[in-house]
């Protein structure tokens, strides 16, 4: 079969998944607004590029979190440096967010192709499925970018299993260091899939897989032992995120009820993912496919359900959890039941008359998709995706504020952190609720303030919706 033969085959399936992705995340992947963490990040970031912070030492803003070290640096400065080379506007953040995403999902494609497996637009598919993976996307999450280390440290593995052996394993042990350096320890759950490979395929003597586990876990431990020996600020940044973070929430931070939370989150984004196994099995049901068949896919989709599940059960340590945590684990989830559909798609695929009108009517339908998802995505870069008053009233109030200011916001806005990561993220504009420091501008969110107050300042009108501007009288 020729090249254009095989394309013309597989490509509306790609198209037709990645379109359905597209129009499900398009109201809000280029539009303004964010999620409180992703805007943090993205004003971090931002700074970073324009020279405000350091890369062991960040800034929020000039008020707030003056030395940023709650997470490790490795994804600011990626995005800082996505920012130096492609500018400043809020929607290179939402660029860079879909960019990792794309790097991930080509990674997932390779780990398929790895594994001998054809239509890989099936993992994609169930990738795609998981709710919460769209929604990242959308949120620039570190997640986003760790996810990006956490795959190709299982790539290079499943690579060092076929040649270049050394070279691969410390490119797999190299990437769970980048990873760490991205958010922390939750980078290391790779490090079980050697000991899970050997376990259900069998292919290596245990002798073999304990030595490619020593050696992922040196090329992991060894750069970073380094980093900290040589670097002094490396060193302080990162006691000060053990300290701040990981240390902090297994004692201190109770967000959740019950320890199993992160395992009913799991389930519930899983759903979908086991509706879509549920339709390939009706379907497989109806043309009377042999299911038998299956049993010799169970152990190489099992590897990699039992490497999800290494990168979701360690969150019970602590009662600070989140669906987020688990974002890294899920292209594994989507390659294990990817896996597991793997036959009867492709008991499908191989009857289809490629040459139907009912192929053709798909195909058009794929290419359709894809440019109806293009097309939503660039239509919606001109509407506000979420906080739509609050991103108003910002843009409105900042036409009057210079770049670089710090203003006074009334005592109960200081805890309005996405309004604080507007004002910085779009001028760089730091919001001070000591009033006792007399700044040259006072944002409040009604006027029921005392005259006391109020008497220092004459109100700039405005267009805005919920937030007001006052500008301190001259004496």
């Amino acid at each position: 079969m020729s090249l254009n033969a095989k394309s013309s085959k597989t490509l509306p399936f790609y198209l037709f998944v990645i379109g359905a992705f597209l129009i499900l995340i398009s109201p809000e992947i280029l539009s303004e607004g964010m999620f409180i963490d992703g805007l943090f990040y993205s004003t971090i970031s931002n700074n970073l590029a324009h020279g405000i912070g350091t890369f062991w030492n960040r800034q929020f803003t000039a008020t707030t979190f003056t030395q940023f070290n709650e997470h490790p640096p490795l994804a600011f400065g990626l995005q800082s440096l996505f920012i130096t080379l492609f500018g400043d506007s809020s929607y290179v953040d939402k660029i860079y967010s879909i960019t990792t995403y794309v790097i991930t999902g080509c990674i997932l494609l390779n780990i398929w192709k790895t594994l001998g497996y054809r239509h890989g637009w099936l993992p994609l598919l169930c990738w795609f499925s998981i709710p919460l993976v769209s929604w990242a996307c959308k949120n620039n999450v570190l997640e986003n970018t760790m996810m990006i280390f956490t795959s190709l440290s299982v790539l290079f593995y499943l690579k060092s299993q076929k040649s270049n052996r050394f070279f691969y394993v410390l490119l797999s042990g190299s990437m769970l260091a980048l990873g760490f350096l991205t958010k922390g320890f939750v980078a290391f759950f790779p490090w079980t899939f050697p000991f899970f490979w050997w376990l259900l395929s069998r292919q290596k003597s245990f002798r073999e897989m304990l030595t490619d586990s020593i050696g992922i876990f040196l090329f992991t431990v060894l750069p970073l032992v380094t980093l900290i020996i040589l670097s002094p600020e490396a060193r302080l940044s990162l006691n000060k995120y053990i300290n701040n973070q990981v240390l902090y929430s297994l004692k201190n931070i109770v967000a959740v009820n019950s320890r199993f939370f992160i395992v009913k989150k799991l389930l519930m984004e899983l759903i979908p993912v086991i509706g879509l196994s549920l339709l390939f099995i009706g379907a497989g049901w109806r043309k009377k496919f042999p299911f038998t068949t299956l049993k010799s896919y169970y152990k190489k989709a099992g590897v990699f359900i039992l490497l999800g599940l290494a990168g979701v059960l360690p969150v019970m340590i602590s009662m600070k959890q989140s669906g987020i945590y688990i974002l890294t684990a899920f292209p594994f989830f989507a390659i294990g039941a990817a896996i597991l559909l793997y036959p009867l798609a492709a008991f499908f695929l191989d009857t289809i008359n490629y040459r139907s009108k009912k192929f053709l009517l798909f195909k058009f339908t794929g290419y359709g998709l894809f440019f109806i998802g293009v097309i939503l995505c660039l239509y919606f870069a001109n509407h506000i995706g979420r906080d739509k008053n609050k991103i108003q009233d910002t843009h409105l109030i900042l036409s009057k504020i210079s770049y670089g200011s710090t203003i006074n916001v009334v005592p109960d806005l200081w805890w309005d952190w996405s309004l604080q990561g507007y004002f910085a993220r779009f001028k760089n504009v730091s919001l001070d609720s000591n009033l006792a420091n007399k700044r040259a501008y006072l944002i409040i969110k009604n006027e029921n303030l005392p005259d006391s107050i109020l008497k220092n300042y004459t109100k700039i009108e405005l267009q805005t919706t919920e937030y007001k501007l006052y500008q301190t009288r001259s004496r």
